[in-house]
């Protein structure tokens, strides 16, 4: 097996979840998942997040904040909808975009020829009626939306005070399994706290695997309070013994600090 970022863009397009799961165990911790919102204006004017990611050697890119219900990427789509003239004329642009992409079944097939790289999104098991956008939330027909339009994998996690807790994730990853069947790699944890405990028992980390998630993440060390090396190394060993893969992220504000911070975090990362 290819080692991740070895792989052609046709074996990106053909490769299945197992492979997927294959390529990354040969890649030995140097898979690189990069998180972009796609939902407001793009960092670079005609280039969306999740090319520039890719441009910086991300071999898997996330859309965070996607909409599965009304798909629409800054960056991507900006040149199909009419953004100039007045604030009326702008949003009727992005609408009238939003309804073509609705009914293109081949809408993220087509961005990820452009993007090069297996391409994913989040979905949060919210279930105290928080307000949360329907097309972000995890559901029956979420799921379905996300089958239609051929994610490669599924990020079961919680935004920032949504105060998902682990017997929603637990939720969350069975509902996914289910629905999902075999065609799609399922990564479950918690970046954070989201207002709520994070996940790192062996028994949680045990139920998830049990109930189909495919990878566990957790807070790098250092990216949260209580995430020394010691215990990342310690909950990575209990994933590994269930037979899932560990992936350790930051998604605290680490990635807007020096690049020897960075460095850091990836290299002991790399050592857990």
């Amino acid at each position: 097996m290819k080692r991740i970022f070895d792989l052609s863009q046709e074996e990106i397009f053909s490769f299945n979840r197992q492979q997927m799961m294959d390529t990354i165990k040969t890649s030995e911790g140097r898979t690189v998942m990069s998180e972009t919102v796609i939902s407001t204006m793009a960092l670079l004017d005609g280039v969306s997040n999740p090319e520039t990611a890719r441009a910086f050697g991300a071999d898997m890119v996330t859309l965070n904040t996607f909409d599965v219900f009304n798909p629409f990427i800054f960056g991507y789509d900006d040149s199909k909808a009419n953004l100039f003239g007045d604030t009326l004329s702008k949003i009727s642009g992005i609408q009238k975009s939003i309804e073509a992409n609705r009914n293109n079944p081949n809408y993220i097939h087509d961005f990820k020829k452009i993007v090069g790289r297996f391409l994913g999104l989040n979905l949060e098991p919210v279930r105290n009626d928080a307000g949360y956008p329907k097309g972000m939330t995890l559901s029956e027909e979420s799921l379905l939306r996300v089958k239609e339009l051929g994610f490669d994998y599924l990020v079961i996690t919680a935004n920032p005070m949504t105060n998902v807790s682990s017997e929603d994730i637990l939720w969350g990853i069975k509902e996914a399994r289910r629905i999902l069947k075999d065609d799609v790699l399922i990564i479950a944890g918690k970046m954070h706290g989201a207002g709520q405990a994070s996940v790192d028992s062996a028994e949680d980390i045990e139920r998830f695997v049990e109930a189909g998630a495919d990878v566990i993440l957790l807070p790098a060390a250092k990216a949260v309070p209580g995430t020394t090396q010691k215990f990342v190394q310690e909950t990575i060993a209990k994933i590994h013994e269930q037979g899932a893969l560990a992936m350790t992220t930051i998604g605290t504000s680490q990635e807007g600090a020096s690049t020897s911070v960075i460095e850091r975090i990836a290299l002991e990362s790399k050592e857990a």
